[in-house]
């Protein structure tokens, strides 16, 4: 198995999930506080080699050592300020589009969640997402995080569910 393609195929997932270039990937793991010992992730990682041939082990040893380096707290440096500016920077066309990047960050804080307890700790004020207007009157018993343009609304007690605003029952 070529180490190499398998370090190739983890950037590049890394870049495809999360909607980074490889080069914004390879410059948060070369300047990354936390030196990144390749060779040692590879071999730890090395259960994950499963497959029925070398294209399929590479890519589920890839899987693996992706989230190797995104747990590297040097490149969760460089990466989750990025993700939190385009949160910051929603347009509030489509709600699903600001929970899917809520997501991006939530699963890079939870593979070191001792530095993370809290979406603040990468700049994030959780109270205040970018969002529509939501009229005072109209808040519901229920927590409303955000709202897009269309009246759906990110709710839930991890702003984690989507409904419309008409949908919400008033109290």
């Amino acid at each position: 198995m070529d180490k190499c393609m398998v370090i190739d195929k983890a950037i590049k997932r890394i870049a495809n999930d999360y909607d980074l270039t490889i080069d914004i990937v390879m410059k948060a793991i070369e300047g990354s506080r936390c030196p990144l010992d390749f060779d040692r992730m590879v071999e730890e990682g090395s259960f994950c080699f499963r497959g029925p041939d070398d294209e399929s082990k590479a890519d589920n040893a890839s899987i693996c050592l992706a989230s190797k380096i995104l747990a590297n707290k040097g490149v969760q440096e460089c990466i989750l300020p990025i993700i939190c500016n385009r949160i910051k920077a929603w347009d509030h066309e489509n709600i699903e589009d600001l929970l899917s990047l809520l997501r991006q960050v939530v699963s890079i804080m939870e593979l070191n969640p001792e530095d993370h307890p809290l979406l603040e700790t990468c700049g994030l004020d959780i109270d205040h997402l970018p969002s529509e207007n939501i009229i005072q009157y109209m808040r519901p018993a229920c927590k409303i995080w955000a709202m897009d343009k269309k009246g759906m609304c990110l709710i839930g007690s991890d702003a984690n569910e989507m409904i419309h605003i008409d949908d919400i029952p008033r109290t």
